[in-house]
């Protein structure tokens, strides 16, 4: 009956650090739980004097403080995402345009919430406030403050000169 016990005991502790594993497999990234990696803020890009959308050309766009600096490279853009930090309430990026640069830092508040179907938990923001050097920026409009898992919609509007 004791070494019965045992064998017991040792199968229970396989299959429950088995089950772990693979919990922390299936729902790994760099916080070993699932957080959604859709917490990008889409921003338009807007002429100052017509109102309408327009694009901005020779585009580079660098997270400021970050390892991963460049974001974007790219001929013409209309609309792009920036991704916030998940650890921290600000974020702040450079968006240069031909040799002009200019500035933007998000403040935002963080909520988890449960992931449904799937392991882990999920991170909606809600962005309380926008700003800018305003060197070719000449304003910004929070369209859409929440930035929620699965969603498409544009939240900040950047207007340009």
């Amino acid at each position: 009956m004791h070494r019965y016990f045992h064998v017991a005991m040792n199968v229970r502790l396989i299959t429950i650090l088995g089950i772990v594993l693979f919990m922390i497999a299936a729902c790994n990234d760099d916080e070993g739980m699932l957080l959604s990696y859709q917490h990008s803020v889409q921003v338009g890009v807007y002429s100052r004097h017509t109102g309408n959308d327009t694009t901005l050309t020779e585009v580079k766009v660098y997270g400021i403080g970050r390892e991963d600096s460049l974001l974007y490279d790219e001929p013409a853009v209309k609309e792009f995402f920036l991704n916030l930090n998940m650890h921290q309430d600000t974020t702040r990026f450079a968006i240069q345009t031909h040799s002009i640069s200019d500035e933007l830092t998000f403040i935002y508040s963080r909520h988890t919430k449960p992931a449904s179907g799937s392991a882990g938990i999920t991170m909606e923001m809600k962005v309380d406030s926008v700003s800018s050097a305003y060197v070719f920026i000449d304003s910004v409009a929070i369209t859409y403050p929440y930035i929620k898992y699965n969603e498409s919609i544009e939240n900040v509007q950047i207007y340009i000169y």
